[in-house]
């Protein structure tokens, strides 16, 4: 008996089916291979930890994919599982249903800022020409706003630019001031250094 042959029947010896005779040859290999001793006691150390989990049923999906796979028989899916849902699963997360939350709340603000009173309508107002009429009604709201908005803009912007020409004003303005003085006080020291040297010559 050597490793090679002890490792092939190992399974079976663990599982006590092999006849006596083989049985006892193996435990006599046992006792002069130490690897082998090795081999069997880690074998059956995770038998033992396997034992002592319990047993798992399979689920049905698995059962039909293992006869589709293996019988060969044809297993009909629905519209739903293969196209519904892949489709909207990536859209059924916490970060895009907040985010659906806060359009929908920016939408709604917007609309009862430049929309049309939904709740002054009658059926008669979803007629064809009601609908035009008030789709008219609504663009040439929006266009009103956003007039005023440009307005505001352009007056916004009128009012940076003279503010800057102001403040570039007197900047020029405080300027021109330090150079007349700087001037100034270099002419009153050309003329007392003149002095000064007048004086000293006499």
């Amino acid at each position: 008996m050597n490793c090679s042959r002890f490792e092939t029947l190992l399974s079976e010896y663990v599982d006590g089916t092999l006849d006596a005779r083989v049985r006892a040859a193996l435990e006599v290999h046992l006792q002069t291979c130490s690897a082998c001793s090795m081999l069997v006691q880690e074998v059956q150390s995770v038998r033992s930890q396997l034992a002592d989990f319990p047993p798992i049923e399979p689920s049905e999906e698995l059962i039909e994919a293992i006869i589709e796979k293996t019988s060969g028989r044809f297993h009909v899916r629905s519209i739903w599982a293969e196209v519904i849902a892949p489709t909207l699963r990536p859209f059924l997360t916490q970060r895009f249903a907040f985010a659906t939350l806060i359009m929908f709340v920016f939408l709604l603000l917007v609309g009862n800022v430049i929309g049309p009173d939904f709740s002054a309508f009658s059926f008669s107002d979803f007629r064809p020409s009601a609908l035009v009429e008030q789709a008219d009604r609504f663009s040439s709201q929006v266009q009103k706003k956003w007039g005023q908005i440009r307005n505001t803009e352009s007056r916004l912007v009128g009012e940076v630019w003279r503010l800057k020409e102001d403040l570039y004003g007197r900047l020029d303005y405080h300027l021109i001031n330090m150079l007349v003085r700087s001037y100034q006080h270099s002419i009153e020291e050309q003329g007392a250094r003149k002095e000064v040297k007048g004086e000293k010559k006499k």
